[in-house]
């Protein structure tokens, strides 16, 4: 995680573990036969003796919270129902006076979430900026009386030891070098002082196993206590196992993985690490396989350079699931065999699964340089000249879907094979399906600064866009100009190649399709131009920012009288109009503090949009704070790690920050 507590969170955090600042005199003086006298009176036949008892524990705060979390599972029913009422109870103040309004928001939402949904709250508690949610954390760890989301809050703390890395370098090796780890301490500020201690003090006295791990990550010991952790993943697996209610898979599965990345970290040794995350497989494969767990784990495996898992998990399939395992996991074995250095094999696996064939692997040559696939029966598998193809559009859906999880895995010559293949006699098509595939092809091309590909991807599209109006009625339901953006990739594509009068008039074009596609207006602003050009060019500049203000004002109007219902959705489209305006205007020398305020402004509505992140620091770099700049762009990058253009500009971020870290005294 790479906020740092605040001094003030990191003075405090230790006074959140009370519901008070400064605890009652009755809460010091009280003691835990006192508390157990009185949880026992909360089964008593008298009406008057539970109330009082009620009552006192009520008064006891904070004080009370452990033993009234052990009553929860007391064999008297009446005990353990009066106990999780307590603990659910708002006199027990989950919630501190100065707590954030936000984290206030979060554990009130908690407090009222079904069991499903209380992972949701757990994980934004931990998001907060500033590490906000780590105090209510803390209390969850703690005092929650449902076990499963005591350890969850739990396994977010643990994940704050992790060690600290840059999204997407990995995935882009050529940046590495240009990152001096000392140079990135120094821009994300590294706290001073450590939070461990005061971490620690917060789970200081209780008595649930979460907060027994928490304890135990924040120890100093050396060595690192290996043993003590394989315990508690024995003790979990066999609740597991069990189907016991204080624990589950996601559990297991994230603890193993976290004590898998600290076994890399403290012993060296990726044999320690890969038992311990070899325990996973089985256990994922027990009763009926989930695919969507098992892809998690092959992509956690590839993460965190344990490639060789991906295949364990594979041979251990049933041997009816690889006919039908889901094309994207197939594409994870050939990303793990390739970082092995199996590239000839992971190249066929990429062609058996583009073609959609299922795949044996041959046991026998596992520890050879290269193995060995053939392909094995098969359920039918819609082709070209198979008329099942066109009985269902799921089959082009389903290849466009997975094209965007390997754009998502940084695989763009996988993701392009996909896209082409489900475009194939749909180049020139008004279906759905053709717009949404051509889209995102043209657009991954365009991230790749292949501007020329993306407009010839188009070509055939753009031919019957303009030449036949019915098909022009068909495609503007969907939203989606990509008309106006074959015009803006051959623009691009021109000033490339010094034609600016043909980029002009391709600009141009572009805007006419679309007045609100400000990438085009931004392609103009960076061509040289006579006087007349660019008063031009800032006419049309001008119409643009005056519609996106004057839609920004009418969505503010709409969402003051907008249902609660569709208050989420307005807020989206107010953040993407204000976004677009910020861009606009901070890619075209206007007033780059009033776009600094209207991109934070998308991002306070939507923070969690690396478009809108790029835009803020693209803002706060023309603002004259790079570092902030390159904070910024991390959260970005983030989101979407992959994404070539954000890598790029992280690296731009970080020269101008790094040169300012050089120059001061």
């Amino acid at each position: 995680m790479l906020a740092s507590l605040s001094v003030l969170g990191l003075q405090n955090l230790h006074a959140q573990t009370s519901s008070q600042a400064i605890p009652t005199p009755q809460e010091n003086a009280v003691t835990d036969q006192d508390i157990q006298a009185w949880i026992a009176k909360l089964g008593s036949d008298s009406y008057t003796q539970r109330t009082e008892a009620l009552k006192r524990l009520e008064s006891y705060g904070t004080r009370a919270l452990d033993s009234l979390r052990l009553a929860t599972r007391d064999s008297d029913p009446q005990i353990a129902n009066q106990a999780r009422f307590l603990l659910q109870s708002t006199q027990l103040q989950w919630n501190w006076n100065y707590d954030s309004i936000e984290t206030r928001r979060i554990i009130e939402a908690y407090k009222l979430a079904s069991v499903n949904d209380k992972p949701k709250h757990i994980r934004e508690l931990a998001q907060l900026s500033n590490s906000h949610g780590i105090a209510a954390l803390c209390r969850i760890c703690c005092y929650d009386s449902d076990e499963i989301q005591s350890k969850l809050a739990a396994l977010e703390l643990l994940t704050r030891l992790n060690p600290r890395k840059i999204p997407g370098v990995s995935a882009n090796p050529e940046l590495s070098p240009k990152f001096d780890p000392r140079i990135v301490d120094a821009l994300l500020d590294a706290p001073a002082e450590n939070s461990t201690q005061q971490i620690l003090t917060a789970v200081e006295g209780s008595t649930s196993q979460a907060a027994a791990w928490v304890r135990l990550a924040y120890s100093t010991s050396e060595p690192w206590p290996l043993d003590r952790w394989m315990a508690i993943l024995d003790q979990e697996q066999k609740l597991v196992e069990a189907s016991s209610p204080q624990s589950h898979v996601p559990v297991f599965v994230s603890l193993a993985t976290w004590v898998a990345q600290q076994a890399i970290l403290h012993t060296q040794s990726r044999d320690v690490a890969n038992q311990i995350a070899g325990r996973l497989p089985p256990i994922l494969l027990s009763g009926e396989p989930d695919p969507d767990w098992l892809v998690g784990f092959a992509q956690w495996a590839i993460d965190a350079e344990l490639p060789e898992l991906v295949l364990q998990q594979y041979l251990l399939l049933p041997k009816q699931f690889p006919q039908t395992v889901p094309p994207i996991l197939h594409y994870l074995l050939a990303e793990s065999l390739a970082k092995q250095g199996k590239q000839q094999v992971a190249d066929q696996i990429v062609q058996f699964a583009l073609d959609r064939k299922a795949i044996v692997l041959n046991k026998e040559n596992l520890n050879e340089q290269t193995l060995s696939v053939q392909e094995a029966p098969s359920t039918i598998v819609p082709t070209e000249n198979n008329p099942l193809e066109f009985r269902s559009i799921n089959f082009k859906y389903e290849r466009t879907n997975l094209a965007q999880l390997l754009i998502n895995r940084g695989q763009f010559p996988w993701a392009e094979s996909e896209l082409r293949e489900s475009l194939k006699g749909l180049e020139d098509s008004p279906d759905s399906i053709a717009v949404i595939g051509l889209q995102l092809l043209a657009s991954m091309l365009h991230e790749q600064d292949r501007d020329e590909d993306a407009a010839k991807a188009l070509e055939k599209w753009i031919s019957r866009y303009e030449s036949e109006k019915l098909f022009r009625m068909q495609v503007e339901n969907y939203q989606i100009d990509l008309a106006s953006n074959y015009y803006l990739f051959e623009g691009n594509h021109q000033a490339q190649k010094g034609n600016e009068q043909k980029a002009r008039e391709a600009y141009f074009k572009s805007i006419a399709l679309a007045s609100d596609n400000v990438d085009a207006l931004i392609g103009l602003a960076r061509l040289s131009e006579t006087p007349e050009e660019k008063r031009q060019r800032l006419a049309q500049q001008e119409q643009c920012q005056s519609s996106l203000k004057n839609e920004i004002d009418a969505i503010d109007r709409d969402m003051r009288l907008a249902n609660p219902v569709f208050q989420p959705m307005e807020k989206r489209r107010l953040a993407n109009s204000l976004n677009t305006l910020a861009w606009l205007m901070i890619n075209t020398q206007a007033d780059p503090r009033e776009a600094l305020m209207l991109s934070r402004r998308s991002c306070n509505l939507v923070p969690d949009q690396s478009a809108y992140q790029d835009t803020l620091a693209h803002c706060l770099d023309k603002n004259g704070n790079p570092k902030e700049a390159f904070r910024t762009q991390i959260k970005a990058l983030t989101l979407e790690p992959h994404q070539l253009s954000l890598q790029r500009a992280l690296a731009s971020f970080y020269e101008k920050a790094a040169k300012e870290i050089d120059d001061q005294p």
